[in-house]
């Protein structure tokens, strides 16, 4: 079955909306509570299915304009059923400047046989936020069935402008892999992945090195700063719940973290606005008060400069004697 979900988020006051969505059975996009019960948005994908059977494909577009926050959440475990050919899921986001995306899905469980691939595509742009995770299950561990599934694979890449800035591969094929081994689940039966792209990811990164200090009894994980923007953290463990749990606490620490940081950058940007204002005020009146200075100078100077006497051409000067001598001559013409 070929499938669709479509979610566009908008900006209405300070409220984020759905401004647009479509989907098809067996999926079903609702609101997760009250639409206005909070400033960000928050939806849910429901399905009808008992879950992903052979030849099913999923399309996922999300479009978020600026300055929106949604948190999109999930229904249960995605349940993978056995296959012969395979099913595909496929999830492009485009993620405007400021605003904020939230998704921690329930973990992912392949039965014997299933083969799935899974790709997605998170566009983010200028200073969007991403909170993201997925989790991988062995199987159903009380059926007997751990890593017996045919293969699973799962890329996520995230592009910041347009510039790819990571790229997680994962290929898991028990009967071809040491799965169980080291540098793969190494005894465990799910493993976890979060993400976290922001431009304050190196702050983040300083807080979860104060914050997760603790060693957990049932889960082993490590992070890292992937890159100038990400933090990525692993996990592995042995209870599907408790990783959901655990990557659900990561990511309610990174909304939180997230709205103080914005907020603590509006403040500085009303900061800087006003403090631009005010120097061009200051440069207006400056350049008003040397304009009205010059205005005084130059009127005082006229008011202090001596008048240019009149030349008036009198007699017995030069110009004077010219003209007696030619009215003399002319008379003296004239009586012969």
């Amino acid at each position: 079955m070929e499938s669709v979900i479509q979610l566009q988020v908008g900006k209405e006051g300070t409220y984020s909306v759905l401004k647009e969505s479509g989907h098809n059975a067996p999926y079903k996009l609702t609101h997760y509570g009250a639409p206005r019960l909070q400033e960000h948005l928050e939806m849910i994908i429901m399905s009808a299915s008992p879950g992903i059977m052979d030849d099913d494909t999923l399309d996922v577009a999300i479009q978020m304009k600026p300055d929106t926050q949604l948190k999109l959440f999930t229904q249960s475990f995605n349940k993978l059923h056995p296959m012969k050919r395979g099913a595909r899921q496929t999830t492009v986001a485009h993620i405007d400047d400021g605003a904020v995306f939230y998704y921690i899905p329930h973990p992912v469980t392949p039965f014997k046989d299933s083969i799935f691939k899974t790709d997605n595509s998170l566009y983010l742009t200028g200073d969007a936020v991403l909170i993201w995770a997925d989790i991988i299950a062995a199987g159903r561990i009380h059926m007997k069935e751990a890593f017996v599934f045919n293969s699973l694979h799962s890329t996520t890449k995230i592009y910041r402008n347009n510039v790819l800035i990571l790229m997680d591969n994962q290929f898991l094929s028990p009967a071809k892999q040491p799965i169980r081994n080291l540098l793969f689940f190494e005894g465990y039966t799910h493993q976890g992945t979060f993400l976290f792209s922001a431009p304050f990811a190196k702050e983040l990164k300083a807080e979860l090195d104060e914050i997760l200090t603790l060693e957990y009894s049932d889960i082993t994980y490590g992070f890292t700063q992937a890159a100038d923007d990400i933090v990525m953290l692993r996990a592995l463990g042995h209870d599907g719940e408790l990783l959901y749990d655990f990557m659900g606490m990561l990511g309610q620490l990174c909304w939180d973290f997230t709205q103080h940081m914005q907020e603590e950058m509006r403040l500085k940007q009303e900061t800087d606005q006003h403090a631009a204002e005010n120097l061009e005020k200051a440069e207006v009146t400056a350049s008003t008060d040397l304009k009205i200075e010059n205005l005084n100078e130059e009127h005082t100077m006229l008011l202090t400069k001596p008048a240019k006497k009149r030349k008036v051409a009198k007699k017995g000067t030069a110009i004077g004697n010219s003209v007696i001598k030619k009215v003399q001559v002319k008379k003296i013409g004239s009586g012969h």
